[in-house]
């Protein structure tokens, strides 16, 4: 047995979790600027429940800038911030917006998945096929560096078809990735929405 390669075999696994978990923090925003996002988001709430009369085009566009992307509506935005987790959901619909919908008029709890993602294998299999994708590409950006002694190439040349690699294969692992992780947060959203319990405040009896 090769111990050298299946060293090699074994960092580049480590590697592709570690890039992976990665990816995945970045996308859902935890390098963010919270401090200006909470100034922002407290003073435009603050402004939209004192001015009930607020125009249109400014409500959608407070609530998209909330939500960091301009395809989302003012109304879509409101009901995500109903729910229990807020921050959460609004970065779990904007990400996964692709796979799932606002239909308002269908109950309490109103993001569903498009006819198409309904079914849980329809989703399954798509997130099973991403992740392969991503493993097979981000294998092949790494393969330089695991398989430079079998072409007998030097330092020099296996770091040269290492950066190579790593340009043509890497932005497809990232991509795979990502669509997958979409499915994922888009299935988080849709099975864990809660609305906000509502405190009841009873009249003092005194």
């Amino acid at each position: 047995m090769d111990y050298d390669l299946v060293v090699k075999i074994a960092t580049v696994c480590i590697g592709l979790v570690g890039a992976a978990k990665g990816l995945y923090d970045l996308s859902i925003g935890r390098r963010s600027k919270s401090r200006e996002e909470y100034k922002f988001a407290k003073e435009f709430l603050e402004f939209s429940n004192e001015n009930k009369n607020i125009h249109p085009y400014l409500r959608d566009k407070g609530y998209q800038a909330i939500a960091g992307d301009n395809a989302i509506t003012g109304e879509e935005v409101e009901y995500l911030l109903s729910l229990t987790r807020p921050e959460r959901a609004l970065k779990d619909y904007v990400m996964g917006k692709k796979y799932i919908e606002h239909l308002p008029n269908h109950g309490n709890l109103q993001i569903k998945f498009k006819e198409k993602y309904k079914s849980k294998w329809s989703r399954r299999w798509r997130m099973y096929a991403y992740l392969l994708l991503y493993i097979a590409f981000a294998f092949a950006a790494f393969s330089p560096l695991l398989f430079s002694s079998y072409f007998h190439m030097d330092l020099k040349g296996a770091l040269i078809a290492f950066i190579i690699s790593l340009a043509v294969f890497a932005p497809y692992a990232y991509i795979f990735l990502m669509s997958g992780a979409k499915i994922y947060r888009a299935q988080m959203l849709v099975e864990h929405q809660n609305k906000h319990t509502q405190r009841i405040i009873l009249p003092s009896m005194v």
